[in-house]
């Protein structure tokens, strides 16, 4: 994996935002001390997330704005993520037998890989448990939607 050069950020930056977020929490008393350290939390986090993303490039933000998301849930243990759900999100499906045709044909919008995954997620997720039906019952609704410029 190559990494733009433009994202190699040294110890001093992170000091000088850790610095910064502690200046700010200056106004909360030091006996309020679990407040204090939420206030230190959010605001480095906050810092760290607005310096970072000043200097990404615009594609990119998305994608860091989602990696700081899963951080901070995965240290709320009442908002942690399955694992398994992040890796098929990250990566997407892997199976590539189908129990099931494409119901867009051989040659229909719909891949036999993307179809292939939509039954994977159906079958491993409760929470997506019917989306292969929707699919193949509503395939033309499905269409317009993948087709749109931003769905």
């Amino acid at each position: 994996m190559n990494v733009d050069p433009m994202y190699q950020y040294s110890l001093t930056f992170f000091k000088m935002i850790y610095s910064r977020a502690l200046d700010n929490g200056d106004h909360i008393e030091k006996s309020k001390r679990k407040e204090r350290q939420q206030f230190f939390i959010r605001e480095f986090t906050r810092l760290l997330y607005e310096n970072i993303c000043r200097s990404l490039f615009e594609k990119d933000k998305l994608l860091f704005s989602f990696l700081i998301l899963l951080k901070i849930q995965d240290e709320d243990k009442d908002k942690a993520n399955d694992p398994k759900e992040i890796r098929f999100l990250m990566t997407g499906g892997t199976s590539v037998e189908m129990s099931r045709p494409n119901p867009t044909g051989d040659e229909g919008w719909l891949t036999d890989k993307t179809w292939a995954s939509v039954l994977q997620i159906s079958s491993m997720f409760p929470e997506f448990k019917g989306l292969d039906e929707s699919f193949e019952t509503n395939s033309k609704e499905w269409e317009r939607i993948y087709n749109l410029q931003k769905p």
